[in-house]
């Protein structure tokens, strides 16, 4: 026997690690929520920058303290980058509360078409997010031989 029974065994480092990739309509979904969240989240901080600079100290609901909204949102797009649904529900959750305090403050009805618009790519990155979680789990259930 050359082999010693109390040796720890070895990693197989030879052999490459599989990357298999996301279907293209899941990413998709995932892709335009978190990319329609750092365009709300920019066109915020334009606003907040205009306001500011114009010296008036609120208008349409925003203010100094959208500075906080902003930071939020941008958190969860990365959160949504990073295919997290909890960061998904919430990005909706956050948006949809923030348009309906906006409009109790008195904001016009004008952008409600654009929010609507925002409102359904991030719920599309929920569906998306739920969709690669179920895939991931699939795909980790699937035998090692099936994956290329």
């Amino acid at each position: 026997m050359s082999a010693n029974p109390y040796q720890a065994p070895e990693a197989d480092l030879a052999r490459p690690e599989v990357q298999v990739e996301i279907p293209d309509k899941i990413a998709r979904k995932i892709k335009h929520c978190w990319v329609a969240g750092v365009i709300s989240s920019s066109a915020t901080l334009f606003l907040i920058a205009r306001l500011l600079s114009s010296g008036a100290t609120s208008a349409n609901g925003i203010d100094e303290w959208a500075l906080i909204d902003v930071a939020i949102m941008l958190g969860l797009c990365f959160g949504v980058y990073k295919k997290s649904r909890a960061c998904a529900i919430l990005m909706v959750l956050f948006f949809t509360i923030g348009k309906l305090s906006m409009l109790a403050d008195g904001a016009s009805l004008i952008a409600l078409p654009i929010a609507l618009v925002f409102l359904w790519f991030f719920a599309q990155g929920v569906v998306g997010t739920f969709q690669f979680h179920r895939w991931k789990r699939a795909a980790s259930a699937a035998p090692a031989s099936n994956i290329p």
